[in-house]
């Protein structure tokens, strides 16, 4: 069930940055949202009732869509799916009822949509609509979402699995809870910035031992070390592309890298008491 409800996030998140009509893709992104609290209530319930899991998924490329009504139709079958799913083991009846409520509320919302514009978040075109943008710095741009955004992902698994099975401190838990919301926005920012571009790719199953059994207090300090460098990226490549508004966005991230970077140190002293 984990992996369905990964796969459903995941699956409705990147509809949402590969539609161009913003008030569908806002639809997708809320129900991408709702399904990761549903895999959150997975994984504390399977911990609670000691049955294991991973974080594995499935190749997402199959929701490459020439139209927002094929992608519509994909997810829909997507939730069809996963209302079938009888992979329960570990799972809370409480919780199993929320996923088929939410689930049939979404694919009623699905099934009132219509909108045949083509998708052109794979097609290369490496433009952006409201700036411009020369091939040397969309090139330069393009590398580094590829890169974040595969990274991004994989903290978003990474601090998801250690937030569920430390839930018995709270104040770690609380800085895995921000760490993972602020990687879901990094990660929404630099998907919709690549599907402008024509240029969107999927991410990928990331590594167990990235997460399973790790020891945590080494995996927080050498996290720390790489926020600290991921801002000096930012900063290095908003002088590099030398666009205003890019180096804005470039910016702001690396702020927010510093502030990860203190959440990691909180979380590290909350775990070392």
């Amino acid at each position: 069930m984990v992996k369905q409800k990964q796969m459903n996030y995941l699956k409705f998140l990147y509809a949402s940055f590969m539609t161009p009509n913003r008030e569908i893709a806002e639809i997708f992104e809320d129900f991408g949202l709702i399904e990761y609290k549903h895999m959150m209530w997975a994984m504390n319930d399977m911990v609670k009732n000691g049955v294991e899991f991973d974080m594995d998924i499935d190749s997402l490329r199959d929701l490459k869509s020439g139209t927002v009504n094929e992608l519509i139709s994909k997810l829909i079958a997507q939730l069809e799916a996963s209302l079938e799913n009888k992979n329960t083991n570990g799972i809370d009846e409480t919780t199993l009822k929320r996923f088929k409520s939410d689930e049939e509320y979404m694919i009623s919302v699905l099934k009132t949509l219509n909108d045949d514009t083509k998708i052109t978040a794979f097609d290369e075109h490496k433009t952006l609509k409201d700036i411009e943008i020369t091939p040397a710095q969309a090139d330069a741009f393009n590398f580094f979402l590829v890169g974040e955004t595969f990274k991004e992902y994989e903290l978003i698994t990474i601090y998801s699995y250690l937030k569920a099975h430390i839930n018995d401190n709270v104040e770690a838990v609380n800085c895995f809870a921000d760490l993972a919301s602020d990687s879901i926005y990094h990660l929404k920012r630099f998907a919709k910035y690549a599907a402008e571009l024509g240029t969107l790719s999927f991410v990928r199953s990331i590594d167990k031992e990235k997460y399973q059994n790790v020891e945590i207090v080494k995996f927080l300090k050498e996290n720390i070390e790489e926020e600290i460098d991921a801002e000096k990226e930012c900063l290095i490549l908003a002088e590099k592309i030398g666009n205003d508004d890019l180096s804005n966005f470039l910016l702001f991230i690396s702020r927010q890298e510093v502030y990860h970077a203190e959440l990691l140190e909180r979380a590290l002293s909350h775990l070392k008491k």
